[in-house]
């Protein structure tokens, strides 16, 4: 994009200025023409696409970036001075992120831009940051601010897919192989006879109850079965309908009432174009007071 490779090209230029201003300066002269040329319009009064302190709670965004005035935001922004840390903050834009129903949150100095996806379920912040740029590397900060803000791109919800399939894939990256259950070369005798020795965990080849390995796969839809069993090897989806048929034959055996809901939580199954994702379900149920 021309436009943009022109506005950052003319921000670094004069990047000694912008060291020492303040915020509103940055927001001015660097964060809003660089939303231009992503496609933003912030002089449209019918659209209204940009808007500045953006009341969340009691508090207030620096901006929020609208599609239709009648929604919500899609994006919210938080602006830093050139050379302040980022991290600072963070929280409070992926709080009034998540409890707005927006999905993207940017923290920015308009040098450095953090993309948060709000709604990923995860332990901490960091888990759902999905990229990070500088402006400074010139064309891949471009690829990633289209990618990612374009506003044809945020609009079709493609950004969104895009953050979803980068936060995926790096789950499946930090996620630990199931290890592999080395044979004891001792005999039984050996074991018996020596009670200090360390016993290898044992581990069923099937679920004890109704639920079994073949009729978990069975009950689940194809396109979930196909796909997981090409992306992942046979150790790991054998593992994963165990564990979920273990999970079912506990929750009959205790007789807790089972409640399934779509949920937008993390889930390692899409269809083969990536297109379309297929959520999981999200199992609640209130065991019994002991």
């Amino acid at each position: 994009m021309t436009d943009l490779r022109n506005t950052i090209a003319h921000i670094l230029e004069h990047k000694q200025h912008l060291a020492d201003v303040n915020e509103a300066t940055i927001q001015q002269y660097v964060i809003l023409p660089i939303l231009r040329t992503l496609g933003w319009n912030d002089t449209n009064l019918a659209s209204m696409e940009i808007i500045p302190e953006y009341q969340v709670e009691n508090r207030r965004a620096d901006y929020a970036l609208h599609i239709k005035q009648d929604q919500n935001p899609v994006v919210l922004i938080e602006c830093k001075r050139w050379d302040q840390p980022i991290g600072k903050n963070e929280e409070q834009i992926c709080f009034y992120a998540y409890s707005g129903n927006v999905p993207l949150a940017i923290i920015t100095n308009g040098k450095l831009w953090r993309f948060y996806l709000s709604w990923w379920k995860a332990s901490s912040l960091s888990e759902r940051i999905f990229c990070e740029t500088n402006i400074e590397n010139r064309e891949e900060a471009i690829s990633n601010l289209e990618k990612y803000l374009l506003k044809s791109n945020v609009a079709s919800g493609e950004a969104e897919l895009n953050a979803e399939i980068v936060l995926e894939e790096k789950a499946v990256v930090d996620t630990p192989e199931p290890k592999a259950i080395i044979p004891n070369s001792k005999t039984v005798n050996d074991i018996i006879d020596d009670p200090s020795a360390e016993k290898e965990p044992m581990v069923s080849s099937e679920p004890d109850g109704q639920w079994t390995i073949d009729s978990v796969k069975n009950s689940l839809s194809s396109e979930f079965t196909v796909h997981y069993e090409k992306t992942y090897p046979e150790e790991r989806f054998k593992l994963f309908y165990t564990r979920l048929a273990e999970v079912l034959n506990l929750i009959e055996k205790k007789g807790w009432e089972l409640q399934q809901k779509p949920t937008r939580e993390a889930c390692n199954f899409w269809l083969e174009d990536k297109k379309q994702r297929i959520f999981g379900l999200h199992i609640t149920f209130n065991p019994p007071r002991l």
